[in-house]
């Protein structure tokens, strides 16, 4: 039990000063910083825990909580992207609705009433904002600070055309958002269908970098005897580099699945 906590700890310290040296942040309150690493430490320490426990190999535990400490920012990353494609086709949907309505003859303050009641859970609760917004400050200030808000170049483009027609009339509103809509909607579809493609990639990567690890504790639970020299310390130098041969070629793989664009 003291080799694993000791373990654990080492790994978790040399996690901690690399993420301090290549991630530097502004400093913040110590609960922003717990709220910001509590899950990777925790997931660091359950991960080099169960890789000691099965392997009883320091480098293992180390490498275990590596692997582990990267598991909650993939997940973030995965939720910020479906995030940032549902907030897209939501804009895409506003456009729309707020083209049909003012196409039937309904202004663009009513018009954008409307939308923001059936407005996507993606954009509602920020297009109410803009509605309440613009009747303290008027729509294109409050188009401005709609954009400021969302950051995504499709809203940028709505508030654009919106306090355009604020300041110059609607009359050309409605072929503005049936533009926009169009091209939002196939933007989304595109980078959907890209993002199906890289997940299907980063699976093949996984895959074909946990197979090495699997095989290793298979025979190390069928014969741990002949996996006995990798406890002395020459084969826990061999373990390091064969994990950072792994590592090394699993970055490559995602490298090389990932789709290039602006983040948003």
């Amino acid at each position: 039990m003291d080799a694993i906590l000791v373990s654990a700890a080492f790994g978790l310290g040399l996690l901690l000063v690399f993420e301090g040296l290549v991630r530097p942040r502004d400093a913040g309150s110590l609960a922003d910083r717990i709220r910001t690493l509590g899950p990777s430490v925790a997931a660091a320490a359950v991960g080099a825990s169960i890789a000691f426990v099965a392997t009883g190999w320091p480098v293992a535990a180390l490498a275990g909580g590596v692997v582990a400490w990267t598991i909650p920012g993939v997940l973030a990353r995965s939720r910020g992207e479906r995030a940032v494609l549902e907030r897209r086709e939501a804009i895409a949907e506003v456009s729309a609705r707020l083209r049909d309505a003012i196409r039937s003859g309904i202004g663009i303050s009513d018009a954008l009433v409307h939308a923001a009641e059936h407005a996507p859970a993606a954009i509602g609760g920020e297009l109410r904002r803009l509605v309440s917004d613009a009747r303290v400050s008027g729509l294109g200030e409050a188009a401005a600070k709609f954009a400021e808000r969302v950051r995504d170049p499709s809203a940028e483009l709505l508030a654009s055309a919106l306090g355009t027609a604020d300041r110059l009339g609607s009359r050309n509103l409605s072929e503005v958002l049936d533009a926009l809509a169009e091209a939002t909607v196939a933007e989304a579809a595109a980078i959907r269908e890209a993002r199906v493609r890289q997940t299907r990639n980063r699976v093949s990567a996984r895959i074909v970098a946990a197979v090495p690890i699997l095989l290793l504790l298979a025979i190390r639970r069928a014969n741990p005897e002949y996996l006995a020299p990798f406890g002395e310390s020459t084969g826990q130098a061999v373990l390091v580099f064969a994990f950072g041969l792994i590592w090394v070629g699993y970055a490559a793989m995602r490298r090389a699945a990932r789709v290039e664009g602006p983040v948003r």
